[in-house]
């Protein structure tokens, strides 16, 4: 792998791109999923889900008391059982999203749900187009979505009939195999090659639209700066986000990677999401969770990593979102000129 991304072949254009994805569309990806029963499986299970509801299931919350049933006769007042709130692991890496993804598979789960059978699963958070199954892809576009299409089977199970996307909720599909991660390839031409068979991984992809150009104050040229001008823009962001993380709990995930949800093309601020994600996952003023005398929806046992192709962005998202993010090194030297290119739309 090339050390500098000057040794990169010249990108494909856009017209070039287009091509390809209609070759893996209409030969590769049917020919893969032909040989692979769990990926069509995977496929024909895609569920719609509309506004989920809550869940306040705690599988890992546990209870520490100082009674004990052999002192019963004692008639003294036994302290009131004490919560030990949920683990969470929650980190930051400046890289693609399936490369994240291809990393996070082959590591144990730091605090595993227990009694759980099979263990938890790995999803990813595709920011996709509402409006066409893998947004641009056809017409040789290079956001996360199209990037994702390009290098999975998710794009069969993307249908017509689910969009537009609805404003909360999102297409899950169970299952999908990646069959060529961005770890390996340093130029686009190489892009178009299959991982050996080896190296193909399984993963669950959950689809969902973020707001599109909202009205922002604030200095444009400040990007830890803007905000949304509106407080229902705000509001809906964390609904969003509180709904991809019911559907995930729901769903058995344990291992989840994330990211700056709409802070490419559609024009969001970094701080605003990255201070979303924070109600939204560690509770908080104007979230789901702030919930006197209850931890609310804590996804206890969760480990969520945060794939920001963009070091100035990865940045500002990490400062927005405070201590409690941990930004881990990052190893890749040299990513993939369509990756490289990518935006978290």
């Amino acid at each position: 792998m090339g050390t500098d991304r000057d040794q990169h072949q010249p990108a494909l254009s856009r017209t070039a791109r287009a091509k390809h994805s209609h070759t893996l569309i209409n030969k590769t990806i049917p020919s893969i999923l032909r040989g692979n029963a769990r990926a069509r499986r995977g496929v024909e299970a895609v569920e719609l889900i509309v506004d989920p509801t809550r869940h306040d299931e705690h599988p890992t919350l546990t209870l520490t008391s100082s009674f004990h049933p052999q002192n019963t006769s004692n008639t003294a007042p036994q302290p009131a059982p004490t919560v030990t709130p949920p683990t969470r692991s929650i980190t930051l890496t400046i890289s693609p999203t399936l490369f994240a993804a291809s990393t996070l598979s082959k590591t144990p789960s730091p605090s595993p749900i227990p009694h759980r059978t099979p263990p938890p699963r790995l999803a990813i958070l595709n920011m996709a187009s509402p409006l066409r199954p893998g947004g641009g892809l056809l017409t040789g576009a290079t956001s996360q979505e199209e990037s994702l299409c390009r290098r999975t089977t998710l794009y069969p199970s993307l249908h017509e009939h689910f969009y537009r996307l609805p404003e909360v909720g999102a297409i899950y599909t169970p299952d999908v195999l990646v069959f060529h991660s961005s770890s390996s390839s340093p130029s686009e031409e190489q892009d178009q090659t299959i991982d050996d068979k080896k190296d193909w991984f399984f993963i669950d992809v959950i689809t969902a639209s973020m707001l599109r150009f909202p009205d922002l104050e604030g200095d444009e040229a400040d990007i830890e700066g803007r905000r949304y001008a509106e407080q229902k823009d705000r509001e809906m962001v964390v609904r969003k986000m509180t709904a991809v993380m019911r559907i995930l709990r729901a769903k058995g995930v344990g291992k989840v990677v994330l990211g700056a949800w709409g802070c490419g093309a559609y024009g969001n601020p970094v701080g605003e999401i990255a201070r979303a994600w924070k109600r939204v996952l560690l509770g908080g003023p104007g979230s789901e969770q702030d919930t006197v005398g209850s931890f609310g929806e804590m996804w206890d046992g969760l480990e969520v990593v945060f794939a920001i192709k963009d070091a100035k962005m990865a940045g500002a998202f990490a400062r927005a979102f405070g201590p409690e993010l941990v930004v881990v090194d990052q190893p890749v030297t040299s990513v993939p000129s369509e990756e490289g290119a990518e935006d978290e739309r």
